[in-house]
């Protein structure tokens, strides 16, 4: 089982997106991404979630919970890639 931030992390990596690129489509430093993905990392803070889950509200169930629901638009980046790659 994958921690909060783990799957929090995750998302970020399968969007492609750097710290600046958050910074700029949330608003929230760029320091604070960097940090969420240090060596010796601190937690995910609620500043975080929000941001991303405002950004990408489909993965905000899977990142809380590691669940899905794809008839609810709810799903996880292992869901996407497997939609993207069956067209």
């Amino acid at each position: 089982m994958k921690t909060l931030r783990e799957r929090l992390l995750e998302v970020i990596d399968f969007k492609g997106e750097t710290p600046k690129s958050l910074e700029e489509k949330t608003g929230v430093d760029r320091a604070k991404w960097s940090n969420i993905k240090r060596k010796d990392p601190i937690r995910a803070t609620e500043e975080h979630l929000e941001a991303i889950f405002k950004l990408w509200p489909e993965y905000a169930l899977w990142i809380a919970t590691e669940t899905t629901n794809p008839e609810a638009g709810q799903i996880s980046p292992e869901l996407e890639e497997t939609r993207q790659k069956l067209g």
